[in-house]
């Protein structure tokens, strides 16, 4: 949860008390390695804020009597300030403990360092600000090895940046914490680092490549991201993006956020109630997110195919007679070994080029229409491929054959590029994108609209591939650019179902890009987009595909209220889920509506901790999120049956863990007068825990995390039901944690 307020800045705190007071205690705890984060974009506040925590932190004097070893204890609160000369975080924190001798210090505990200034670092070089970015690779060893803890004060646009260009950083916080103000004129945006991470993106279903490519988000989960748990992986208390990201999910994102879209940040929360209101609670989920997760990914799915075929030839030098052979997989075909056997004779008798190359257009035709896309035979591959090589040498420039003959080639291209033993598949998806141009290039004013539309949606999906490889904001900027040139030739009125296509394909590359650059300006086009393509399915005649167009527009939602209007944004989200379950439902498509259903319990979650939604409609939100939940686990249950069994599209032990912190939440939130709804949802947030255990306890990290939920989980039995409650607990771990949550204790 992000403990935020809005301030009213002519009193001291004014209404950011509830936030600093959380910051305060989530110090207070003295738990090892923490890295919390705190967001302000008033510089005067800012500096207010820090004086207060030296204040509050500071070790009492000399005079005061105290045992050596409490006072030894005392919690010391160091704050180092960042500057263009000095922009390493790791290095002023390791320079301040040699100079004070304690990097070999024994003490029980190292000082809180309060890192503040980075709002300064905006008016420095490119140079400098990757400097201060590429230090904070580092803070997880600093963390670990000398069982530092930070506090790091930034501006919203550095949050952003950091978010980006450093999600290990981002991944490994315990809390996160705005704080609103009234800045006098906002900071600029940090400058781009020189070569952002690009988060990777799972596969979703093969596109149609001889028509247009559509995009179903769920094809980029990450997050995406590992982005998410009640994760855009992102938590607020760590909730994933939606799965099937376009992934929430992080597309899969907004991760376990199901996304049909990805991404998702992971996120922490800080329980906001009760007496252990400032235990930090961990990231709920991974993936992102991607990564919505989140919200998930747009890509046509990668077929697997047998190992790659020799490179085919350049269009412009097409293979000798005497190299090219019938597979033996087409051979078997009657129809396509008697046109062989014509173009033979053609070759004998010496035909012109023109004919020969529509003979050979024919050919490749007919060969493309018995590829298998999913997975295409080298033979095959390479023969057609070297088929349209032929073709096109002789087929007049700019004529349609021309075009559809290079729309089908590039197409190919893109197969070689998928194949198994392909170790760079980027050389294959520029070859291909080249194609696609030089075919636009050379017929662009005298081909048909409905080839513009086929060769400029297929390049609009190459393009979006090749961003995974390459540089992604650009690469993703011409695939904006592609579709919309496609959408121009394809008139909502003559062919819906081809409009509706592209416009989920636009939406899901503004959602990608939004990952990039400004994401609410993308996120809001991904939206109109979604729209567009929904108010052209017909419910009727293609249910499932309407239901992933509001799998996917729930996500655009879900990350657009991560930025403005939380609450009415994730209301929308909400709806739009609700509408894709009532198709995707468990007997129909259980895999999509366990994606959909994980998003959905995450905007519930997230919906439970906006500050407006309290008392009965905070438990109701919660509860909500619990049933949204169990129909996730439910569906993925059913769907794992299936032979083969389908990819999730999301972390199914990070759902397990989400839906454990919402019982938890629901037994903090209920009243004392039902002690036996409250023991209840501690039992099963405990059941929830030991379920993922079972899925994450080779994975160290994710193994963390349920350490210090089940610490959470053993803190609010002994606050409700004592020292029973406590024992109860701890009789059911696992003994090879035992130790360690006993230590947490």
């Amino acid at each position: 949860m992000i403990a935020a307020v809005s301030l009213n800045s002519q009193t001291y705190l004014g209404h950011n008390q509830e936030a600093y007071q959380e910051l305060r205690l989530a110090l207070q705890l003295n738990l090892r390695r923490q890295l919390l984060i705190a967001v302000c974009d008033d510089l005067a506040l800012q500096e207010q804020l820090a004086h207060r925590l030296e204040a509050n932190f500071s070790p009492l004097p000399e005079t005061v009597p105290l045992a050596a070893e409490v006072r030894a204890r005392q919690l010391t609160l160091v704050t180092l300030r960042l500057g263009g000369d000095r922009p390493d975080l790791v290095r002023e924190v390791l320079l301040w403990l040699k100079q004070q001798r304690r990097l070999q210090s024994s003490l029980p505990t190292t000082p809180v360092f309060q890192i503040v200034g980075i709002d300064q670092l905006t008016r420095q070089s490119p140079t400098v600000q990757n400097r201060f970015l590429a230090s904070l690779i580092r803070v997880d060893a600093l963390l670990t090895q000398l069982d530092c803890r930070l506090l790091v004060w930034v501006p919203r646009p550095w949050l952003g940046k950091i978010r980006q260009s450093v999600p290990g950083f981002w991944r490994s916080r315990s809390g996160l914490f705005e704080f609103m103000g009234e800045p006098s004129a906002p900071p600029s945006a940090p400058a781009e680092p020189a070569e952002p991470p690009a988060p990777s993106r799972p596969a979703g279903n093969p596109p149609d490549l001889w028509r247009v490519l559509r995009d179903d988000l769920s094809t980029f989960e990450q997050p995406a991201p590992k982005d998410l748990i009640p994760q855009k992986a992102t938590t607020q208390p760590a909730v994933p993006p939606p799965v099937e990201l376009p992934t929430l999910p992080s597309p899969d994102a907004p991760a376990a956020h199901s996304n049909d879209q990805t991404e998702n940040p992971q996120s922490y929360t800080v329980v906001d109630q009760g007496a252990f209101s400032s235990i930090v609670m961990p990231p709920l989920g991974a993936t992102a997110a991607a990564t919505l997760a989140a919200l998930q990914r747009a890509e046509p799915v990668l077929p697997t195919v047998e190992p790659s075929a020799p490179a085919s030839p350049s269009p412009t030098a097409p293979c000798p007679t005497d190299v090219l052979q019938l597979p033996p997989d087409l051979a078997q075909d009657a129809e396509l070994a008697n046109l062989w056997r014509y173009i033979q004779g053609l070759v004998e008798q010496q035909a012109g080029p023109l004919t020969l190359s529509r003979a050979y257009l024919a050919l490749g035709q007919m060969g493309r229409d018995r590829l298998s896309v999913e997975a295409p035979a080298a033979s095959v591959l390479g023969f057609a491929t070297a088929v349209y090589d032929r073709a096109i040498a002789g087929l007049p420039e700019g004529s349609t054959d021309w075009c559809d003959a290079l729309n089908d080639l590039a197409s190919l291209y893109w197969l070689q590029g998928q194949q198994e033993g392909t170790s760079d598949p980027a050389p294959w998806l520029r070859r291909s994108v080249n194609t696609y141009e030089k075919a636009l290039q050379g017929g662009a004013k005298t081909i048909p609209a409905d080839t513009l539309r086929r060769i400029y949606g297929n390049l609009g999906t190459v393009y979006g591939l090749l961003a995974n490889l390459d540089d992604p904001a650009p690469c993703l900027g011409k695939a904006v650019g592609a579709y919309q040139h496609a959408l121009e030739h394809s008139p909502a009125a003559r062919s819906p179902i081809d409009y509706a296509n592209l416009q989920n394909s636009l939406g899901a590359i503004h959602w990608r890009l939004s990952q990039y650059e400004q994401p609410q300006h993308h996120l809001a086009q991904a939206i109109v987009a979604y729209g567009e393509a929904l108010a052209h399915r017909s419910i009727q005649d293609e249910p499932l595909e309407y239901a992933m167009v509001q799998n996917n527009l729930g996500i655009a939602y879900w990350s657009l209220a991560q930025h403005q209007q939380p609450v009415f944004l994730l209301e929308r989200a909400i709806a739009a889920y609700q509408t894709a379950l009532k198709y995707r439902t468990v007997a129909a498509a259980p895999a999509g509506c366990a994606a959909t259903a994980n998003n959905l319990g995450t905007a519930y979650w997230d919906l439970a901790q906006q500050a407006t939604v309290t008392g009965e409609q905070r438990i109701a939100t919660l509860q909500q999120a619990v049933a949204a939940y169990e129909t996730a686990l439910t569906a993925a249950q059913m769907a794992l049956q299936e032979t083969p069994p389908p990819a999730l599209g999301f972390d199914l032990w990070a759902t397990c863990h989400s839906a454990g912190v919402v019982h938890d939440q629901l037994a903090q939130a209920l009243p004392e007068t039902q002690p036996e709804a409250r023991q209840r949802h501690l039992e099963t947030a405990l059941s929830q825990y030991l379920l993922a255990y079972q899925g994450w306890q080779d994975d160290p990290q994710q193994v963390e995390v349920l350490i210090t939920a089940l610490v959470y989980n053993a803190h609010l039995n002994f606050e409700i039901f004592g020292i029973p409650g406590q024992q109860a607990v701890l009789s059911k771990v696992p003994g090879e944690l035992l130790a360690q949550v006993l230590r947490r204790l």
